[in-house]
Order: C-alpha cells, then sequence, then structure tokens
C-alpha cells in the first residue's frame, strides 16, 4: 500500500504496518524516526476516543406499546418498521430486545420563532444515542444548527425535518445495531467494540459511515452532502459495489467487525494484510477528520478501493456479466471524493495527496470497461 501519512500540529506522521500491527513514525528531514515518549502519547491521546461512543450511540408493535419509557411512540412506529424489514431476520432478536427498554427524548415541540441565531458549521449531527443507557436524544442545540443551515434552503422547513428524521434513523441504527455486556461493560457497536482489546476493532468509522447509509436509504432526497459522515459514507458505499450490501448488513447487525469483509476482498486480491491495511486506513482517516493539514490516507483509500474495483469488473468481464459492470461504473463515479466535494465541505482539496490520482485512475477502469461493453454491444 502507498505511503500514508497526515500532519497534525505541524509534524507529519507516518502508518507503518508491521505483521498486521499499525504504527506511526514521524517524518523529519526526508526520513522517517521513531516518537519520543511524549508525541507517543500525545499521539494516541488524540487518536482515541477518550469518551466511548455517546450513542455508548405483529411483535414490533406489542413490544413498542409495552415500553413505558419510550416517548412518541406514534411518530417512532414508521422509523422502526422500515429499519425492521432491512435487519436480517437472524439479528431482529438484538434489536427487539433493545427496543423493549429503549428510552427516549426526541425533543418533537418546537418552535421554529424562538430558534436562536448560533452560528453553525456546514455539518449536522441532531441526536445521540447511548448504549449503556439504551437512551436516544435529539439533542436541542444541534436542533439550533439544523434550523441555521435550513434557513438558507428554499423550503426551510421541509429541508428541518428530513434531516432531523435522517439523524433519528441513524441513532435509532445504532441502537439496533448495539450489544451492550453489563458485566464486562465492553459494548458492541456495528462493526466497532469499545474499549478495544486490539487495533482491528477500532472500527467507528466503518460504524459511522454504514450507519448514515442507513439513514440516508430511510430518509432520501436530501443534502446528504452536509453530513457529518460524508467522506465515510463515500467510502463505504464504494466498498458495497465491490463486494455487495448482504455482507454488510450481516456484519453490522451481527457485531462481526471486518472479518467477512476482508474475505470477500480476498476474493479479488488475495491478500490479507492489504484487506487489514484498508480498514485501519478508515478508521486513522476518521480520528483525523478534523484536523487541518496535509494528509494522503483518504486519496490512499479510494486508489486502493479502485484496485479491488478493477479486478470486480475483470471477474465480472470473465462471466460474460457485462450488464453488471456497466450498472456499477456509473453509482461508482458519483461515490467518489472529488476536489470540489471536499471544497463544498470546506476543507482544503490541496491538502489531499492522491484523490485526483484516484479520479484519473478511475477514469482510465471506466475506459477500459466501457470499451469492452461498445465491442460485444457491436457485435
Amino acid at each position: 500500500m502507498k505511503n500514508n501519512f497526515f500532519t497534525y500540529k505541524g509534524i507529519e506522521y507516518v502508518l507503518v504496518f508491521e505483521n498486521q500491527r499499525l504504527k506511526f513514525l514521524k517524518k523529519e528531514n526526508e526520513s522517517s524516526k521513531e516518537l519520543n515518549s511524549s508525541e507517543a502519547s500525545e499521539l494516541i491521546d488524540f487518536l482515541n476516543n477518550k469518551n466511548g461512543y455517546q450513542y455508548d450511540s405483529i411483535k414490533l408493535t406489542e413490544i413498542i406499546r409495552e415500553n413505558k419509557e419510550l416517548n412518541n411512540k406514534e411518530y417512532l412506529i414508521n422509523f422502526l418498521e422500515w429499519l425492521e424489514n432491512i435487519i436480517p431476520i437472524d439479528n431482529r432478536e438484538n434489536f427487539y430486545n433493545n427496543l423493549k427498554t429503549l428510552k427516549s427524548n426526541l425533543n418533537l415541540d418546537i418552535d421554529f420563532s424562538k430558534m436562536s441565531e448560533e452560528t453553525s458549521n456546514f455539518y449536522q449531527r441532531g441526536g445521540n444515542y447511548n448504549t449503556r443507557e439504551n437512551s436516544i436524544i435529539m439533542d436541542e442545540n444541534s436542533m439550533v444548527r439544523i434550523w441555521n443551515i435550513a434557513k438558507l434552503t428554499n423550503n426551510p422547513q421541509e429541508f428541518f425535518w428530513k434531516t432531523y428524521s435522517q439523524s433519528l434513523l441513524h441513532e435509532l441504527a445504532h441502537m439496533a445495531s448495539s450489544n451492550y455486556n453489563q458485566e464486562t461493560k465492553v459494548s458492541l457497536c456495528g462493526f466497532d467494540t469499545f474499549p478495544a482489546k486490539d487495533e482491528s476493532e477500532k472500527n467507528r468509522g466503518l460504524t459511522e459511515g454504514f450507519t448514515e447509509i442507513i439513514a440516508m436509504a430511510g430518509v432520501p432526497d436530501n443534502f446528504e452532502i452536509s453530513s457529518g459522515y460524508y467522506i465515510e459514507a463515500s467510502l463505504i458505499n464504494q466498498l458495497i459495489q465491490i463486494i455487495g450490501l448482504d455482507v454488510f448488513l450481516k456484519s453490522y447487525f451481527s457485531n462481526l467487525g471486518t472479518k467477512l469483509l476482508e474475505q470477500e476482498l480476498c476474493k479479488l486480491i488475495d491478500n490479507q494484510v492489504l484487506a487489514f491495511q484498508l480498514f485501519r486506513c478508515i478508521e486513522v482517516n476518521y480520528q483525523i477528520k478534523d484536523i487541518h493539514g496535509k494528509q494522503s490516507i483518504l486519496g490512499n483509500i479510494q486508489l486502493l478501493l479502485l484496485d479491488y474495483l478493477e479486478k470486480k469488473c475483470e471477474k465480472l468481464l470473465e462471466n460474460a456479466d457485462y450488464k453488471s459492470i456497466n450498472s456499477i461504473l456509473p453509482i461508482y463515479e458519483q461515490m467518489l471524493i472529488t476536489p470540489e466535494k471536499l471544497q463544498i465541505m470546506k476543507k482544503n482539496a490541496s491538502d489531499y495527496k492522491g484523490i485526483e490520482e484516484s479520479l484519473e485512475k478511475f477514469k482510465r477502469i471506466q475506459e477500459q470497461f466501457s470499451q469492452v461493453e461498445e465491442i460485444k454491444t457491436s457485435i
């Protein structure tokens, strides 16, 4: 995998993989050096989430009716029915068990005239799921920020309620995919484990990205690029085109981590270490998402995913499955991170090394397999 680095507080950190373990070095005078104890401590403190998960993020009808701590039941029912339908049948029992004790505060009684003029950044996050308490709270301050973004649109209330609904579904998906052990105090949520014993268990970026994909699917036609997890969702949508949605749903709702995903990737490129490195880079990219400085990790992730895409198309070609190739490539193109999208997200696109290279690579793949399709069509 190409050289991966990011810049934090003026120091260029390089990611090194040794025997399936992740290590950080610092770059000085064109060479990589070991971190001293204080530098290592500061970096570990930055990369590890000190608070853990804040969401920490007819049977269904009977469960909702019997839950005395669940507020706004009539509002929730449509979201829960949609969510129940996408959860694999073998994983629904955990969803039902969590729902039996779920507590909620949805803050639906909103007076838009009393909304403040609080300055908002571009991104929205409306809710919070706490896995230890099994509770969802739709945050009032977040609603103010969403409303101030909504006022910039042609239909503020429609935008607000779509964004609110998407945020609520995001938290409900966290609830449906969470399993908290009262004895060990370990939380399983989607692909992630907290606290993690091993590097491979740290998959919050993957979890947030796929959770946001679920929310976007359930509440479509919103301004998705305003999501705080847009980059993660875009990368995972690329992965879904490569290995399919079913393996993601099974792994996410079964708390299986990345094992099945890595197995599917290895069917395309038989290199388990490379698959492991891909998910570690997705996680580090998530952890550094709010810092400024040059980095190559996002570009390298997108380049590696394109290696897998190319192998996917080659296998489809071997099976003469031209229809699937013709279907995947246009969808995949829409999922690519581009300089224009980074700029919309208020990020300096020039900081992201490898993004332009990845777009050029996709064009080459697109031209290669489009030409094959044209030849077969003409014959």
